[in-house]
């Protein structure tokens, strides 16, 4: 029950209320009226009757998004994405200073995304505002707020996107770059044996990293992928980026043969030096490591340099991959999506846009030459 009194020419209400097994009152003054601190504490009741968590709905924002990142992310996503959350927590911390949870509306939740926007691209405030939205709707349904002060915000940024170039070669180029790589093909150049490994099978250069013996199947002739190398900070085996990362696809018998060899080299290597491949990583060099991500994309580049071709990273061997797919065995997106471990077919749709409308002009093209065909010349004409 809610009590009403004035004091110092104001009024005020307290509502008594049980949080588990403990009482507890809820004190609010400042009314000008009688009537204002009745509607105020009624209010406050009802939220009661619906399970409000006063306690946590008088903490700070920023304190109980930290809590929900400790809780619920850290240390259960890729390093790359606890980074990012990390960061939208710190910025909550920014532009929420001292603000209870219930003090954040839609209005001064938008203008703080309007502000960020002001020096960043849409897809960041996008991310931001989806993972600051997944905190307020745990807070929701743990009683500390009724209202969202995400709904229907507007994630809207006014710097252009540093939309990474999307290189890639053909497939008469991908011929030439592999007779290339095979000239000088020796167990001690393993960075070789990637750029092969990864142009048959699209992987991402920390899956390709990551791969261990155990992950290959010969036989079947199929590689499964369940982790990464974070060879940014841990420099040991991490998770992959999102749930659909987690795959088995196939590989080509050519490039199996050829990593065979790697394998033999390995035993041969630790039969002559003592040297173990502690973690059965499959493309250690010779003393047993990993080569950097630099000293592969240097390699690479050098071949593309000497080949007269597009200077690629190690990420364009998997953007190459997937167009040769889509271009040269016209695979369906779904089928590319899930080879490449994509979230889902959206974002493959949206990286390969530009591939997807070449591979529209040669089928509108495809469909002028069966309709051609489908023209018989009658004997009267």
């Amino acid at each position: 029950m809610a009590s009403i009194s004035r004091r110092n020419g104001a009024w005020q209400y307290r509502v008594s209320y049980k949080d588990g097994t403990t009482y507890r009152n809820k004190t609010r003054g400042g009314f000008n009226t009688k009537r204002a601190a009745q509607l105020a504490a009624a209010d406050i009741e009802t939220k009661l009757g619906r399970g409000a968590n006063l306690m946590a709905s008088e903490r700070l924002f920023c304190e109980l998004f930290r809590e929900w990142y400790e809780t619920f992310i850290e240390g259960k996503y890729s390093p790359d994405n606890q980074r990012l959350v990390e960061r939208i927590v710190r910025f909550s911390e920014r532009v929420f200073p001292g603000m209870r949870i219930r003090e954040v509306d839609r209005t001064i939740y938008q203008q703080a995304l309007n502000k960020f926007g002001e020096t960043h691209a849409t897809e960041t405030v996008r991310k931001y505002n989806i993972y600051m939205r997944a905190f307020i709707r745990y807070e929701i349904e743990e009683g500390a707020i009724f209202r969202d002060p995400t709904y229907k915000a507007k994630a809207i940024g006014n710097v252009p996107e540093k939309k990474e170039s999307l290189k890639y070669i053909n497939f008469s180029d991908t011929q030439k770059l592999i007779t290339e790589v095979r000239k000088d093909m020796r167990p001690k150049y393993v960075s070789r044996y990637m750029i092969l490994f990864q142009l048959a099978t699209g992987c991402r250069l920390e899956e390709v990293l990551g791969m261990t013996w155990d992950c290959i199947n010969f036989k079947k002739r199929t590689i499964k992928i369940n982790k990464s190398w974070d060879y940014k900070d841990t420099l040991d085996f991490g998770g992959l980026k999102n749930k659909a990362s987690y795959r088995t696809i196939t590989i080509d018998k050519k490039t199996l043969q050829i990593i065979k060899k790697l394998k033999a080299h390995q035993s041969e290597v630790h039969l002559a030096t003592g040297l173990e491949n502690a973690k059965n990583l499959v493309f250690a060099n010779d003393q047993m490591q990993l080569i950097s991500p630099e000293a592969l994309n240097k390699v690479l580049k050098k071949l593309c340099k000497r080949l007269e071709l597009i200077e690629l990273t190690s990420h364009g061997l998997r953007h190459t991959h997937a167009s040769i797919l889509l271009l040269h065995k016209r695979v369906t997106l779904k089928y590319l999506s899930r080879r490449l471990g994509h979230e889902n077919i959206i974002t493959t749709l949206q990286t390969y846009a530009h591939v997807l409308d070449e591979l529209e002009q040669l089928e509108d093209r495809s469909v002028d030459d069966t309709m051609e065909d489908l023209y018989q010349e009658s004997p009267n004409s």
